[in-house]
């Protein structure tokens, strides 16, 4: 087991070469992050893979958060933002570093991480593939126990009663073409236990069988198996998932495809069927802590804001029409005033002694962007929003941008931190209070 954090040190790594390889071909796939970002020339190159750099036999890991898995080797990388605090983290603090990402996640859009906090607290796992294992096999055991899964199965089939619906042009291809009159070729849907569903699930759980090394997580995979006895074991994929539509009834189920497909999109080509011995959990926190503060936005502050996440639909240059503006969240209030605000999110750890820094530990080229960005939109507020760096959070500072044209008009630029994580008492609704409370100071003031 390997640990690193996001930037942090250099770890020796063995069979470098295969690991190497693995990477290159998840980042082939494109299905780790859902992002719309235009790839560089490098990006495209068949050789390059985003996620850890290698120097000989040694990695350091990039702006990406989760696990590697290849074969036995497990590489498990955490957030920056605890990596002064814990330079090897014990069994307790990997736990505390969970508890955040999946705390994190609860309020993700992008990434519908189909796990919550409160199935957390009752697991004692620290190791990140492991934990991923046990909370997909608590949910698929829960769900088909409770509440089996019959529905309408679409099935092509040549019979020589006719049933359902006649396929005239597979009829005349199939059957008619090869002289077998009698064989009609139909389509029906007959109500079955053995279906789509339950075929992509039980794949699944032998895949998650055949990598977990808990006894605990074996025994509850075994037991989803036994109930789907019935079900036919079938090689699925990511394409079969795609095909799959459930009615809105069946919220649950709904729930454990979006825990397949976190399977199904890692799984490597292989030539054993239920391999998935080099697998990985990737996601990139420049995009979670994004994704985080809009959902959180949405949830907290709808009612006075309308919260717009990835707003493109302006460009700076009018004439030629280039350079599409793209704002992480854009903010307009509900009142009259209809006041707009920019939220540009940086995750991005200042010097603990910014304050003395005139800049604030703010970048030269953040705010060049944000000013083209207010211009274009005649917005006069722009907030930047960044982890914090301690449980004691710093006051926000400002700056003051006015036109060179008639200095009539200025723009107003907060560079904010928000309680992002905590070291102290890790609890849910007491950070989402925290993060309520300066977030509405700073945006009661702009409207002030």
């Amino acid at each position: 087991m390997i640990s690193l954090f996001e930037y942090g040190n250099w770890e020796s790594i063995k069979n470098k070469n295969a690991l190497h390889q693995m990477l290159k071909d998840i980042w082939k796939q494109r299905l780790f992050v859902n992002t719309n970002s235009e790839l560089t020339e490098d990006a495209i190159d068949n050789h390059y893979q985003p996620f850890l750099q290698f120097d000989d036999n040694q990695i350091r890991a990039n702006n990406f958060v989760g696990f590697i898995q290849n074969g036995e080797e497990v590489i498990e990388i955490y957030p920056k933002v605890f990596r002064q605090h814990f330079a090897n983290p014990s069994e307790n603090e990997k736990m505390l570093m969970l508890r955040h990402i999946f705390y994190w996640f609860s309020y993700c859009r992008k990434w519908n991480f189909p796990f919550n906090q409160v199935s957390l607290d009752t697991i004692e796992i620290d190791e990140f593939p492991e934990l991923i294992i046990n909370l997909i096999a608590n949910q698929f055991l829960e769900t088909i126990s409770k509440q089996p899964l019959t529905m309408y199965q679409e099935v092509e089939e040549a019979l020589i009663t006719p049933r359902g619906s006649i396929n005239f042009k597979r009829y005349i291809s199939g059957s008619l073409s090869h002289g077998n009159f009698q064989n009609i070729e139909c389509d029906y849907e007959p109500f079955l236990f053995d279906n789509k569903v339950n075929r992509v699930i039980k794949y699944c759980s032998r895949l998650l069988m055949k990598q977990t090394k808990f006894s605990e997580n074996l025994r509850m995979l075994q037991d989803v198996v036994f109930i789907l006895d019935e079900v036919d074991d079938l090689h699925c994929t990511l394409h079969d998932l795609d095909k799959i539509s459930l009615n809105t009834f069946f919220v649950d189920y709904s729930v454990l495809l979006d825990s397949c497909k976190l399977i199904l999109s890692q799984q490597l080509y292989s030539n054993n069927t239920y391999d998935l011995s080099q697998w990985c959990l990737l996601f990139p926190m420049e995009y979670i802590f994004e994704d985080f503060l809009a959902g959180f936005l949405e949830n907290k502050f709808s009612l006075d804001w309308k919260v717009e996440y990835q707003k493109s639909d302006e460009y700076l240059s009018n004439n030629p029409k280039v350079f599409n503006m793209q704002h992480d969240i854009f903010l307009t209030s509900r009142n009259g005033a209809k006041r707009k605000v920019i939220i540009d999110t940086k995750y991005k750890i200042r010097q603990e002694s910014f304050k003395t820094d005139p800049k604030k530990g703010v970048a030269q080229s953040d705010l060049y962007q944000m000013v083209s960005y207010a211009f274009k939109r005649g917005c006069t507020d722009i907030i930047l929003v960044y982890p914090n760096l301690s449980d004691i959070i710093n006051t926000a500072d400002s700056f003051e941008i006015i036109s060179g044209f008639d200095g009539a008009d200025k723009v107003n630029i907060i560079a904010m931190e928000i309680p992002f994580w905590t070291m102290n008492n890790f609890n849910t609704k007491d950070l989402d209070d925290k993060i309520f409370k300066v977030m509405e100071n700073n945006l009661n003031k702009l409207l002030q």
